[in-house]
């Protein structure tokens, strides 16, 4: 027993040195997670009051938080921001059409649109498809419950209506551009893909996310924990940060392992909060209702194949991933470990946000 103990304990440490690498730790998230494979939950969905919410990552190229969704002909750029006078003739109708950012300039009384105006300066009509606050959307829809609709006087005594998807905008931009990973405390398992600028990206020069790690991550975080956490799920250069909510774990078989005592064939589908106003599910990420636990929830789904090992004990050691799954997977799994607060620049949104649950 002794002797079969310590060969477990070899083929551990090779394999975990052949495919774990202290990017991609799982401890990196929780030293006491679970690794035993058969003491996995093989499926799971968070709960609707842990649930992150789907939102608009607000793209540059569309005018970010300046974007007029609520209207017929939805516009982020040229737009002629009312007047004081205009303001104190216009309907709650017409009011409710007007963007995120300038809702917040006239809900405190700035017809001037101080912030309207810093984020036209960042907003770009040919801006990257990607480009948008989508790590910000991510570690909000982490840490605070979907936000409902409110409505709230400004100085002037004019009521300023926000649906849930402009307070979401509102939170999101904030904890995108006045944030940093430093305050908010950000863990990492993986590596993000960085290719500095005049350089051609060279095939293994990005360490994605181990799927052995990924599979420990899921199941303990999601499964047992019961919490979110962000993921990257483009595995190359561009970064799409989605909040993740569930995954499913199938057995397809067995295959040989060089660095472990057993190894299973693995099919899964992570789940996350959808994001992406082109898609098939647009009408469902703006809206002025909250969607958590409606059919308007927008969700996306990444289905992967994979080797995962095991050592003697039935813990997971490490995995490789195999077919389509070798350049479509995850680029790796972070999430804010610091309770996140309202930057002074939006201190306001501590009266505006109002928790669905």
């Amino acid at each position: 027993m002794k002797a079969l103990a310590a060969v477990s304990i070899l083929l551990s440490f090779s394999a975990y040195a052949d495919n774990w690498d202290k990017n991609n730790d799982p401890a990196n998230f929780d030293s006491r997670y679970e690794y035993s494979f058969n003491a996995l939950p093989k499926n799971a969905t968070l709960p609707n009051n842990k649930m992150p919410w789907s939102s608009s990552f607000w793209p540059r190229k569309k005018g970010s938080i300046n974007y007029r969704w609520n209207t017929p002909n939805p516009t982020g750029f040229d737009l002629r921001s009312p007047t004081r006078q205009q303001v104190m003739s216009m309907s709650q109708e017409q009011l409710a059409q007007l963007s995120p950012a300038e809702k917040f300039d006239l809900a405190r009384g700035f017809y001037d649109y101080p912030l309207s105006t810093s984020v036209a300066k960042n907003a770009k009509k040919d801006a990257k498809d990607f480009e948008g606050v989508c790590d910000g959307w991510t570690a909000a829809a982490i840490q605070f419950s979907e936000p409902t609709p409110v409505a709230m006087t400004n100085p002037d005594g004019i009521v300023i209506p926000f649906g849930s998807s402009d307070v979401k905008a509102l939170m999101s931009y904030d904890f995108s551009i006045n944030q940093n990973s430093g305050e908010l405390g950000s863990v990492f398992v993986g590596k993000y893909c960085v290719v500095p600028f005049g350089m051609n990206l060279k095939v293994g020069s990005c360490t994605d996310i181990n799927p052995g790690a990924m599979h420990v991550i899921l199941a303990n975080q999601l499964g047992l924990k019961k919490e979110s956490f962000g993921v990257d799920i483009d595995s190359g250069k561009e970064t799409w940060n989605q909040p993740v909510y569930g995954y499913e774990f199938e057995v397809r078989g067995q295959t040989k392992a060089d660095h472990a005592a057993s190894a299973l064939i693995i099919h899964a589908k992570l789940k996350y909060a959808e994001d992406d106003p082109d898609g098939e599910e647009a009408k469902n990420v703006f809206t002025w209702d909250p969607t958590v636990g409606t059919l308007k929830y927008a969700a996306g789904v990444m289905e992967m194949d994979y080797v995962l090992e095991l050592d003697y004990s039935g813990r997971i050691i490490g995995g490789s991933w195999l077919g389509n799954s070798k350049t479509k997977h995850p680029d790796l799994f972070w999430m804010p470990t610091n309770k996140m607060k309202f930057s002074a620049e939006f201190d306001y949104l501590n009266k505006i946000y109002k928790p669905f649950f």
